[in-house]
């Protein structure tokens, strides 16, 4: 089996299925593998390599998410790989650069935080210091519904038309 050339970075369970499935065309596209990478960054007060199931239980939930949607959707087996950080971005960037990546994938998120804008969130990291081609995935933004009453009738609709009219 050809070493993976195509890596998705996943960030959280809600996101995995879009990435893994745009990770999987892509690699499909170039003829390679597919790894899909989570890095759980670790606060400064814990060791990286600390005994803890619960600090790594999201992150294999987000790789089992990957592996299930490019074994469901593409028939496709991809690798997976679970790292800990301090530095999220810096450990992309080392993992594409020791890998010898040719596309790089992760998503952004629009609700950052005001210390991420002022620091530099994972998305710019990654972008500015991968070694290879990034791809970027930004979600389309929600559409607010307007709420509109199931049991108004188009009596009611016109009375309280008047009724606003007449105010």
């Amino acid at each position: 089996m050809e070493e993976a050339k195509v890596m998705v970075a996943l960030r959280d369970v809600e996101t995995a299925a879009s990435l893994t499935k745009l990770g999987c065309q892509m690699a499909s596209l170039m003829g390679t593998n597919l790894t899909a990478l989570h890095v759980i960054e670790v606060a400064a007060g814990l060791p990286l390599d600390a005994e803890d199931d619960i600090l790594d239980r999201p992150g294999r939930q987000v790789l089992s998410v990957a592996q299930q949607v490019a074994s469901n959707n593409f028939s496709m087996r991809i690798t997976t790989k679970l790292l800990r950080a301090r530095h999220p971005g810096e450990a992309i960037v080392a993992e594409a650069e020791e890998k010898g990546m040719e596309l790089l994938i992760i998503g952004y998120h629009h609700n950052h935080r005001l210390a991420e804008k002022l620091l530099g969130s994972t998305v710019q990291h990654v972008s500015h210091h991968a070694p290879c081609k990034v791809l970027v995935q930004i979600p389309a933004p929600k559409e607010h519904a307007k709420a509109v009453p199931a049991s108004e009738t188009k009596d009611e609709k016109a009375e309280t038309k008047i009724q606003s009219e007449a105010a």
